[in-house]
């Protein structure tokens, strides 16, 4: 099989999540372990549908997976997720039924089939309910579970990057309207189709389009998308992030109408302190620290400059995880682990400028993602991707 990621990532691979979970439930002499909502039923079993309903992974001490899904999702969870059983619940048809939690719990425990005295681990959205329909002794299992998955495998690697790439293919679309004055609203829509026709099926976007003045606003909610085109020599600072088969990307580019010699200078900077920042971002080091590296280099270049949001997280299973480049971020980072790095300035009254990537962790400091895959990003995103 090919390789995941290239050459230069000489780390050794994190043990399978699997066989991390089910060393962990030996550990706590658990007889079963049920996790609910999308993340971790995606992160143990593989399987994320679009506008899906309610499910639930069950694990038996010897790594055998059940999938709980509606009862007219079973086929198509079959073909796509890693469970070696997948069972239904509820009954055909969608909006007969409006609570059906109740039904998946019930369910799930009885593929759990841990008796009165038996302990069982819980974990997700719906851990509480899975905890009171049971006689087993109910273990809290989301912090720990939570913290494996921050640690990424081959296969997630791969759809993270997967996702990055339909976010290049979404900057296309923004670098198209920028050079030809659309609208903030224009561009974003644009964006997310040309993200879901790359991806060929319905995407999760998440995205800041801001251009001009607004660019000094920094992001929503201070600031949305909204009628107002770029002029010339202006800025449009593009964040979009899109999730794609249970696994998210983050990227930012800032574009300009035209040229701008001022917007140039300030975004190859910007890119200059990313690469300070992640040649920092070792297995050990905290956010915080991190934090500091690209508050003081940016404080130095614009003194009169201001960078009010954080400078990057992780990505995953969701668009903005632990752990958090802040200030507080005591939270250390592991090899393994995804992070996107975000430098900004903003020039109150002006305008803005971001930048966003994302890096794998190694002990050795941190590899931009598309540098670390085995595997180049397409030509259309490539452009985008590239400075």
């Amino acid at each position: 099989m090919e390789p995941v990621v290239s050459e230069q990532i000489t780390m050794a691979p994190p043990p399978p999540r699997l066989e991390r979970v089910t060393g962990w439930m030996a550990a706590q002499n658990l007889d079963a372990l049920v996790v609910t909502g999308p993340a971790l039923v995606t992160w143990l079993t593989g399987y994320s549908r679009y506008y899906g309903g309610p499910t639930a992974a069950v694990l038996t001490p010897a790594g055998h997976r059940t999938l709980v899904a509606l009862r007219d999702e079973v086929a198509v969870a079959e073909r796509l997720s890693n469970a070696e059983d997948v069972v239904g619940y509820s009954e055909r048809g969608f909006g007969l039924e409006l609570n059906p939690v109740p039904l998946l719990v019930a369910e799930a425990l009885r593929a759990a089939a841990v008796g009165a005295a038996g302990r069982i681990g819980v974990a997700g959205d719906f851990s509480a309910e899975v905890a009171a329909a049971t006689t087993a002794q109910a273990v809290e299992a989301g912090d720990e579970l939570h913290r494996m998955s921050l640690v990424k495998d081959g296969d997630e690697l791969t759809r993270i990057f997967r996702s990055y790439e339909m976010c290049w293919l979404a900057h296309t679309a923004i670098a198209e309207g920028a050079a030809a004055g659309a609208s903030e609203i224009e561009m974003m829509s644009a964006a997310q189709a040309a993200a879901q026709v790359g991806h060929g099926s319905p995407v999760e976007f998440v995205a800041d389009v801001l251009a001009g003045p607004n660019t000094a606003e920094v992001c929503a909610p201070v600031a949305i998308a909204g009628p107002d085109r770029v002029g010339p020599g202006q800025p449009v600072v593009a964040d979009l992030s899109v999730g794609a088969d249970g696994y998210w990307a983050d990227t930012c580019r800032t574009y300009t109408h035209g040229s701008s010699a001022e917007v140039d200078e300030m975004r190859a900077q910007l890119f200059a302190i990313m690469d300070a920042a992640s040649a920092g971002m070792r297995a050990g080091v905290t956010g915080a620290q991190v934090f500091g590296v690209i508050r003081d280099q940016i404080a130095a270049a614009w003194p009169d400059g201001e960078f009010p949001h954080h400078g990057g997280h992780g990505v995953g299973l969701t668009v903005f995880d632990d752990p958090h480049i802040i200030p507080a971020g005591d939270w250390a980072l592991e090899s393994w682990m995804v992070m996107a790095v975000e430098p900004g300035v903003y020039l109150p009254g002006r305008f803005g400028v971001r930048c966003e990537n994302l890096f794998l962790v190694t002990p050795d400091g941190a590899v931009e993602l598309a540098q670390a895959m085995a595997r180049p990003l397409s030509p259309a995103a490539q452009a985008t991707w590239s400075r």
